[in-house]
């Protein structure tokens, strides 16, 4: 429709030009928006307005000459000005029944564009370090990060997903020290002796079940005695105390004792986050390795190339010792420089992204789309500055922020810490509220507001439980035309009803929501406000049951019920496919 409404008055522009009463070289940017009002038509445009200046004429005067040059066309019935020079449209009341042969017609391909970009986007969600289960607060990110993509792809973008796996430096070294020290502690245990397990490791049980899993495999192979640990440990703070737990253990363990703990840990976790995603209805194109990056050679190359250009540099503290390497990110609006290769020669995570972001523009993607939480914020600046310092296009890495979500039942806000083990995972959030509760929710909101998480109302068959609501619209629909079948009733003939007959004012609100559909979509993956989609569903829903609440869809007479049933359908389509792209299930019973 919009489409449509371009076309003419870009024709009527052109003739304003040919005129000369438009400057030829006058740029045009069109905008069509719904009217809220009935009396003032179907669509509104400011254009008159925003090339008034260049054609040195009055708004309004610009906006008679517009509407002159205008072309003849079947879809408009008539348009007038208003106000300091808007010009309202109205469109032929025959144009409004036409959605619903397009419905019918491209059914679930409805609101659909069809992949024409050649621009190539990747977008990388998620990303939680692989050292616990996924918790309530990665939930928003997944459901945001997928339905991202969804919208992005039925816009019809080329759109591939990506899950960056933290597999390397300092948090892995810790999880894997973790499950030594509970292996340890069991040991000891045994022996009527005692380890202190440090409050700076990963507590969760999933840590003393991959102990055991390596105790009933391995026995006391990787046993140290509590002296020795005990000594590492003496006279240091929390995090020395684990840098030295680390080391001894890699020192005694050797690389392949080391390992076995690491990959135990690596292997199972992230196994479990690839269940628990999938099962969150949220699959990946590519599991992108960390560790691949330092393998590859990747992270040297990155760092040696900005050596070459001068925009790293090393901090020596002592003549014939190597310092850290910094990266020189003030020269680009950084608060202050960053190091990338530690005085120990270990590269930084800062490194690390500098390398994969490279990687990924390397790969042939024109847009890379980062989901980050909103912690991360003052990481932008740097990671943008490394990609110019590299010579690369920053304005193809488009950072978006998630607030994490905080849950709260019967009313009580519920308290999580991820390094003790105190979290609500994502399997237990989907296990009480369901999967398409849980996603609902999280869409429904800006991926930047603050949410809080009401699981009683996630929980409810009520009104007030928006999933609940849009999904019950649809299966109120699958209840009607089950009544249609076991009443004997034509269940074909709605397709070539009158649609005509549709003249309520419940009738035109649903006919010009439906229409909204391809509008929606396409809003939503330009700004990637996946919620427009949650806010357009409820508001299909609430014209619907409104609709239902003041009709008598069965008892009416063939013709009026054909078209009826006509409109019913059409509202079941669209419901399941924007259902579909929230990624939210579409029940034909509730």
């Amino acid at each position: 429709m919009k489409e449509q409404l371009h076309s003419l008055f870009i024709q009527a522009v052109d003739e304003l030009k040919r005129k000369e009463i438009i400057p030829s070289e006058q740029q045009v940017r069109l905008q069509f928006d719904r009217t809220r009002q009935k009396e003032h038509g179907d669509f509104s445009t400011n254009v008159a307005m925003t090339l008034a200046k260049a054609a040195k004429r009055n708004p309004r005067e610009l906006a008679e000459l517009i509407i002159q040059s205008l072309p003849a066309d079947v879809l408009v019935s008539k348009v007038e000005i208003a106000g300091p020079g808007f010009i309202n449209i109205f469109l032929a009341e025959d144009v409004r029944y036409l959605v619903l042969t397009t419905i019918f017609s491209e059914k679930e391909k409805y609101g659909l564009s069809i992949a024409n970009s050649k621009e190539k986007i990747l977008l990388e969600f998620v990303s939680a370090n692989p050292t616990g289960p996924l918790h309530v607060g990665h939930g928003r990110g997944a459901a945001y990060g997928d339905a991202l993509a969804r919208v992005l792809r039925a816009a019809g973008n080329s759109v591939e997903s990506e899950y960056y796996v933290n597999d390397a430096g300092r948090q892995m070294d810790i999880l894997a020290t973790s499950v030594w020290l509970r292996y340890l502690q069991r040991y000891f245990q045994q022996q009527g002796e005692t380890i202190e397990f440090p409050d700076n490791c990963y507590k969760g049980d999933y840590i003393i079940d991959m102990a055991q899993a390596i105790a009933d495999k391995y026995t006391e192979k990787f046993i140290l005695s509590a002296e020795e640990i005990t000594t590492a440990r003496q006279d240091l703070d929390d995090e020395q105390a684990l840098d030295a737990t680390i080391a001894l253990m890699k020192k005694t363990l050797n690389e392949d004792g080391y390992a076995v703990f690491f990959e135990l840990a690596l292997t199972s976790i992230l196994a479990d986050i690839r269940e628990d995603l999938a099962e969150f209805g949220v699959n990946y194109d590519t599991w992108f390795s960390e560790r691949s990056l330092f393998t590859s050679g990747k992270i040297t190359t990155a760092i040696e190339k900005l050596q070459e250009s001068e925009h790293i540099y090393e901090d020596t503290k002592e003549e014939g010792k190597s310092g850290a390497l910094w990266f020189r990110s003030t020269d680009f609006g950084d608060e202050k420089d960053r190091v990338v290769v530690r005085e120990n020669g270990q590269p930084t995570y800062f490194a690390s992204d500098i390398a994969y972001h490279q990687d990924k523009l390397a790969r042939g993607f024109d847009r890379c789309i980062n989901i980050w939480g909103s912690d991360h914020h003052g990481y932008i600046p740097r990671v943008k500055a490394a990609m110019q310092a590299a010579g690369l296009d920053q304005e193809k890495l488009v950072v978006l922020l998630v607030q994490f979500a905080v849950l709260y039942r019967s009313g009580e806000k519920i308290s999580m810490s991820t390094r003790s083990g105190e979290f609500v995972t994502l399997r237990e959030l989907r296990d009480e509220v369901g999967a398409d509760a849980a996603r609902f929710f999280y869409v429904q909101r800006k991926s930047e507001q603050h949410m809080d998480f009401d699981l009683d109302l996630a929980k409810s068959k009520s009104n007030e439980n928006p999933v609940y609501y849009v999904q019950y619209a649809h299966a109120r629909i699958c209840s009607i035309f089950e009544q249609v079948v076991e009443r004997g009733l034509n269940v074909e003939g709605y397709e070539q009803a009158d649609f005509s007959l549709l003249q309520s004012e419940h009738e035109t609100t649903l006919l010009t929501l439906l229409q909204r559909f391809p509008e929606v979509i396409q809003t939503a993956a330009k700004n990637y406000e996946p919620h427009l989609l949650t806010y357009y569903l409820r508001d299909l829903a609430t014209a619907f049951h409104s609709y239902y609440n003041s009709t008598k869809f069965l008892d009416a007479d063939p013709e009026p019920r054909d078209a009826i049933l006509a409109l019913c359908k059409a509202v079941q389509q669209v419901l399941v496919n924007g259902l579909q792209i929230v990624g939210v299930s579409a029940p034909k019973n509730m």
